[in-house]
């Protein structure tokens, strides 16, 4: 049945009244169900709020326009907010699991919040200097990025050091109450006393040394007294002479007119002596090393009666300077050339072999044997002096798998014949000593301290084998044409990858307490340091060492030029030694070499220079004289003009 277009007209005015009607009773059901879940304020509220209310109408309309212009954009974001609400709804259970550990954290930041708008002013006063600082601080990220690899480099080394720090450690903290002590005292200024009291300070010195030894028995001089911080004396006498005396009343130093100067051991005994060009050093058990510079810069050195050596520059090539030395040693004499280099202001010498062997020869001495060699050294037969008395502390391998392990037992052997030589004119020197002097501890003979184990061995033979790699590379290059060196490069002694030494001469040392030992030939220590201090030396630990020397473990301040001396003394013998396997090659147990033929070095070498040992013989006597005078004038009430 078809409907008229009227009553489809009328049909549908009465469902749109419908619907009017149903629109006021649906708001009125929602504000109803609102009113139950937020119930309105109290009147005397809603009057307070009406005011606020009207204040706020103004900039509500002006928020209107605003606010129906972002309608769209927040239609365009509801999709996106339903499909997030799921991860929220994730999220809920652990965000009210850390509810309660916020609200703990909440008394702490409120505690914290008063300091923090304490530092905001001076953040701010900062910031100025902070801008300032980034561009220097953006010129530095090129080189700070070029440093990094050598930093990467470092960090294999500096892990190696951290557990000889760590044992260091319990040390150093034992030593900080002494140092806090000694600070007060450091601080106190030097008090010059008055003539009355200069006179009863020196008069309550005197009055025990009968009891000292060596120059401390001699009573001190009349003179001004100034009392140092650190509790010792300063003692201006006549003649123009200074004496210092430590707290304890022992003379430490005296200064004589002129520049002469003479240092002293607390028992008495002279440790070192310089008078014009010349310094005199004695070790702790009575050896000397006389040094003389001359006015031409060449330098005379005495390392005990019969050995020693001159030094004077040699040449220039290609922006490096050379010196030659000329040896006495044995009876008879040998060259050798020194390149000079400059680190931090202070020269060093590098040695440099006379000519290099072929690569293949290197080749043969750095790699395995084809099969271990039963060497036996000649003074097995008839061992000598040196080899009976440390025969406790070194013993050559039974066999040899490679050359480097047999030139690292020629290497030992020969520091411990120039330490048995060394301790032999020590004893010497000891006897012609004049009768103030006390006599030196006498060397202990079996008492050793440590044996040098084969591990300790296999760690030199790594040495000896960086070595003969290096000059297996000199060999490759033009020996004519040696690179410019820069003059502030690091000498060798520093080279992160070197850092056991064999000790090549007796050496009086510190340790890090202030205590003075002994290292002699043959002893071996362990760089811990790569960078020198202000008085450039470095730490270094003890790995082995023999009986009266310094301590297995004990730390040490080392001069870097002593052990820049000591890697050339371990490059020379190692050069001796592939002499000795070249010229005896196939004989005697050694294994036939291949191509033992040489090439010139890198600079020629000079013929020696006539007359050292009458030189050195000269040198001797005058430092016996100088010694004589020096320690008669320090040890007289008054002076003795000459």
């Amino acid at each position: 049945m078809s409907i008229s277009k009227r009553s489809q007209s009328i049909l549908w005015k009465g469902l749109a009244f419908l619907l009017l009607l149903m629109v006021p009773m649906l708001v009125w059901a929602t504000q109803e169900e609102k009113k139950k879940e937020n119930p309105p304020p109290p009147k005397v509220q809603q009057q307070k709020q009406a005011p606020a209310q009207r204040q706020q109408a103004p900039a509500q309309r002006q928020q209107a326009p605003a606010q129906r212009q972002q309608a769209p954009a927040q239609r365009e974001q509801a999709p996106a907010q339903r499909g997030q609400a799921p991860a929220q709804r994730q999220q809920a259970p652990a965000q009210r699991e850390q509810a309660p550990a916020q609200r703990q954290q909440a008394p702490a930041q409120r505690q914290q919040a008063p300091a923090q708008r304490e530092q905001a002013p001076a953040q701010r006063q900062q910031a100025p200097a902070q801008r300032q600082q980034a561009p220097a601080q953006r010129e530095q990220a090129p080189a700070q990025r070029q440093q990094a690899p050598a930093q990467r480099e470092q960090a294999p080394a500096q892990r190696q050091q951290a557990p000889a720090q760590r044992q260091q450690a319990p040390a150093q903290r034992e030593q900080a109450p002494a140092q806090r002590q000694q600070a007060p005292a450091q601080r106190q200024q030097a008090r010059t006393l008055t003539p009355t009291e200069s006179r009863q300070q020196i008069q309550n010195l005197n009055s025990n040394r009968a009891a000292m030894k060596g120059i401390n028995r001699n009573p001190l001089p009349q003179g001004q007294v100034t009392v140092r911080g650190d509790g010792g004396r300063t003692i201006a006498a006549s003649g123009g002479r200074q004496f210092q005396v430590r707290p304890n009343g022992t003379v430490e130093r005296v200064s004589l007119s002129g520049g002469r100067t003479a240092a002293f051991r607390p028992d008495g005994r002279v440790s070192a002596i310089h008078a014009g060009g010349m310094q005199i050093n004695h070790g702790l058990r009575g050896e000397r090393q006389i040094v003389t510079v001359r006015p031409d810069h060449s330098r005379v050195v005495s390392m005990g009666p019969r050995r020693g050596y001159l030094e004077r520059p040699y040449s220039a090539r290609n922006g490096r300077t050379y010196v030659q030395r000329t040896y006495w040693a044995g009876g008879h004499s040998y060259v050798r050339v020194y390149r000079t280099n400059y680190y931090r202001g202070v020269p060093y010498y590098g040695y440099v072999p006379p000519y290099y062997y072929h690569p293949r020869f290197y080749g043969w001495a750095y790699n395995p044997w084809r099969v271990p060699v039963y060497y036996r050294w000649a003074w097995y037969a008839a061992p000598p002096p040196w080899y009976s008395y440390y025969g406790g502390y070194f013993t050559p391998a039974p066999m040899y798998p490679t050359a480097a392990l047999w030139l690292t037992d020629f290497l030992l052997a020969e520091n411990l014949r120039l330490a048995y030589e060394a301790r032999r004119d020590a004893e010497a020197n000891a006897a012609a000593a004049q009768a103030n002097e006390p006599p030196p501890p006498a060397a202990e003979g079996q008492g050793y301290t440590s044996q040098i184990t084969p591990e300790l061995k296999q760690a030199i033979a790594e040495e000896v084998s960086a070595q003969l790699a290096a000059e297996q590379q000199g060999a490759s290059t033009t020996p004519q044409q040696p690179a410019a060196s820069s003059t502030e490069a690091p000498p060798g002694a520093l080279d992160p990858g070197r850092r056991l030494f064999v000790v090549s001469s007796n050496l009086t040392v510190s340790t890090i307490d202030g205590q003075d030992c002994e290292l002699t030939s043959g002893d071996i220590i362990t760089r811990l340091d790569d960078t020198p201090d202000n008085d450039n030396k470095v730490r270094v630990s003890v790995s082995s060492s023999k009986g009266g020397d310094c301590g297995v473990g004990s730390t040490l301040m080392v001069d870097v030029n002593d052990l820049q001396e000591m890697q050339n003394q371990f490059a020379e013998k190692i050069d001796s030694g592939l002499k000795t396997l070249a010229d005896n090659s196939g004989q005697g147990g050694l294994p036939p070499a291949p191509d033992t033929g040489t090439t010139a070095g890198e600079v020629p070498l000079p013929p020696p220079d006539a007359n050292v040992d009458n030189a050195l013989q000269a040198q001797q006597s005058e430092a016996d004289q100088t010694e004589k005078q020096v320690q008669q004038e320090a040890a007289q009430g008054e002076p003795n003009y000459y």
